[in-house]
């Protein structure tokens, strides 16, 4: 990788310098989508991520009984989404411990 796209790399991700002298890219949308899962989590007792798959479910069939299948399809393929998104983030913040 040339230097350039390097430090373009680094200017543009976040970075945060570990005691060991090694670099970790900062991920802001994840941290985002934590944060939000948290407060909603206290708030509803509910992750944000269950929810979601909950109303991409009502949706998803309530689109296909009004008789937009094509739609109704669409939404349907969003749960398993969602909860992969939920099962990495989960992940990552095990790893972080």
């Amino acid at each position: 990788m040339s230097q350039a796209a390097t430090s373009f790399d680094q200017a543009t991700a976040g970075t945060d310098y570990q005691a060991n002298g090694g670099v970790q890219k900062k991920d802001v949308a994840e941290s985002v989508l934590r944060t939000i899962d948290k407060s909603t989590k206290k708030a509803a007792g509910v992750s944000l991520f269950h929810l979601l798959t909950l109303g991409s479910i009502g949706a998803s069939i309530a689109l296909f009984l009004a008789g937009k299948k094509q739609a109704g399809i669409f939404i349907g393929l969003w749960p398993p989404t969602f909860q992969a998104l939920k099962a990495v983030a989960d992940t990552n913040k095990e790893d972080q411990k």
